[in-house]
C-alpha cells in the first residue's frame, strides 16, 4: 500500500491524537479481538487484523508515534519502519499473553472469557505456540535464539556530518544453514523430531488455582530448550546451530544534515532467521571540530582577521566545509562583528523528510589577531592616523566622567 493511501493510525484505532497510552491500549484490545481471524470470518478481517495490529505498533511506542505525529507514514518510511516486518499475530500473542499470565478471577478479560469461551483464549495461544499439539499454525515451529537485527557503529568526521559522505565496512551475520534448513539436524536436516514434552511449541503452559483465581504461566521447555524439536544428530556444517556466520560488505550513504547520535538503518543486511531476514541499525557519532561548531542548522566558526585589515577592509579569506572562501570585509569591521554566508550550514534533514531541501547559513565571527610587526617608518604613519579622535571613545569617556561626577562625590 502506498504512503499516500494509507489509512491514519488515530483513524484505525478510534482515538483522538492526544489519547493516552491506556486509551489506545483499551481501543487496540477491543479491535483485535473483534478482528482476529480465528473469531471473525469476514473476508476482510485479516487485512484489518493487521492494520489495527500495525497501528498499535507505531502509537504504543513514544519514539515511533513522535515521528507519526510529526511527519505521518513518511516520517515513519524515512526511519526505517516497513509494515512488511511486523508479524500482527506476535504483536497481538505479546500484548495479550502479557496480561493473560497475571489474569485473576477478577481479570479484565473476564468479559471476554464469558462472551468468547475459554476455548477462544486458548485455541488463540495454542495457535500462536502449537500447544495442541498442531506445529503451532502461524507459529515458525521454534523459539528464534536470536535477534536478526543488527546494531553497529560509525564515527565520521564532522565535515561530513555537513557535506554528507559515503561509507563501507564490513559486518558479520548469521545465515540460515543451507544443509540443514536451519534445523541443525544432520542427514541435511531430516534428522529431528517433534520435542513430545511440549509437542513442539517450545513452551510449557501450567495452571495454579489460588485465592484471587487461576493464574496461567508459560515457561521455555527444559528438554528442548524453546526449539519446539529433539535433535538425534546435529549437523556438521553448522555444528547443529542452524545458522552459519558470513562476512559482508555494507554500503551506506550518509545525508548531509546528519546528527550525533542518529541511526540509519539499512534493511536486509541483518541476520536471518527462517524466512525473515532483519535489518542493520547504525548509529553515527561525529568527531568535534577544531574549527566549526553546529547550532541546529547554523554552522558557525571564528576567523583571525589583521587589525588594520578590519580597519581599511579588503579580501579575506573565511573557513567553510567546502574550502576557503574569499570575502570582502568592509572597512570599519569590528572586533567581534558576525558575517553570514547564506547556504553554507547544515542542510534541513526534517525538511528533507518532507521532500523540501533547505540549507542553514554559516556565520563567521570576526576575533582581532595580533599585530603585525611594523618597522620604525611604518609605525610613524600609523601614529600620526592614530591622532584622530575616535567617536566611540570619547562618549564613553564622557559617560565615565558623568558617573564620576554624579556619585563619586
Amino acid at each position: 500500500m502506498s504512503q499516500s493511501k494509507k489509512r491514519d493510525f488515530y483513524e484505525i484505532l478510534g482515538v483522538n491524537k492526544t489519547a493516552s497510552i491506556g486509551e489506545i491500549k483499551r481501543a487496540f484490545r477491543k479491535l483485535a479481538m473483534k478482528y482476529h481471524p480465528d473469531r471473525n470470518k469476514e473476508p476482510d478481517a485479516e487485512a484489518k487484523f493487521k492494520e489495527i495490529n500495525e497501528a498499535y505498533q507505531v502509537l504504543s511506542d513514544e519514539k515511533q508515534r513522535k515521528i507519526y505525529d510529526q511527519f505521518g507514514h513518511e516520517g515513519l518510511n524515512q526511519q526505517g519502519f516497513s509494515a512488511e516486518n511486523i508479524n500482527p499475530y506476535d504483536i497481538f500473542n505479546q500484548f495479550f499473553s502479557s496480561f493473560k499470565s497475571a489474569r485473576t478471577g477478577s481479570s479484565i478479560f473476564e468479559d471476554d472469557e464469558d462472551e468468547f469461551g475459554d476455548g477462544f483464549f486458548g485455541n488463540v495461544f495454542r495457535g500462536f505456540t502449537g500447544a495442541a499439539g498442531q506445529g503451532g499454525g502461524r507459529n515458525r515451529g521454534k523459539t528464534q535464539p536470536y535477534s536478526v537485527d543488527i546494531q553497529a557503529q560509525i564515527v565520521i568526521d564532522f565535515i561530513d556530518s555537513v557535506i554528507g559522505t559515503k561509507k563501507t565496512f564490513k559486518i558479520k551475520t548469521k545465515k540460515t544453514c543451507a544443509e540443514c534448513h536451519g534445523t541443525g539436524a544432520g542427514k541435511k536436516g531430516t534428522d529431528v523430531k517433534t520435542c513430545p514434552t511440549c509437542k513442539g511449541s517450545g513452551v510449557i503452559f501450567s495452571q495454579q488455582r489460588t485465592m484471587l483465581g487461576i493464574i496461567q504461566s508459560q515457561r521455555v521447555c527444559p528438554d528442548c530448550h524453546g526449539t519446539g524439536q529433539i535433535i538425534n544428530s546435529i549437523c556438521h556444517e553448522c555444528n547443529g546451530k542452524g545458522y552459519v556466520e558470513v562476512e559482508q560488505s555494507v554500503n551506506i550513504e550518509i545525508p548531509a544534515g546528519i546528527q550525533n547520535g542518529k541511526i540509519i538503518v539499512v534493511k536486509g543486511a541483518g541476520n536471518e532467521f527462517d524466512d525473515r531476514i532483519g535489518s542493520l541499525y547504525i548509529t553515527i557519532f561525529i568527531n568535534p571540530s577544531r574549527i566549526f561548531t553546529r547550532d541546529g542548522n547554523i554552522l558557525k566558526a571564528k576567523v583571525l582577521v589583521d587589525p588594520l585589515k578590519a580597519i581599511v577592509g579588503g579580501m579575506i579569506d573565511i573557513p567553510t566545509p567546502y574550502g576557503l572562501k574569499h570575502v570582502k570585509l568592509k572597512p570599519k569591521t569590528a572586533n567581534g562583528e558576525q558575517i553570514t554566508i547564506a547556504g553554507y550550514g547544515f542542510k534541513d534533514v526534517k525538511k528533507s523528510l518532507l521532500g523540501k531541501l533547505t540549507n542553514g547559513d554559516l556565520i563567521i565571527e570576526i576575533v582581532y589577531a595580533r599585530p603585525n610587526n611594523y618597522t620604525a617608518k611604518e609605525l610613524d604613519k600609523l601614529a600620526a592616523l592614530s591622532e584622530k579622535d575616535n567617536q566611540e571613545v570619547i562618549d564613553f569617556n564622557n559617560l565615565v566622567m558623568k558617573e564620576i561626577n554624579e556619585y563619586g562625590k
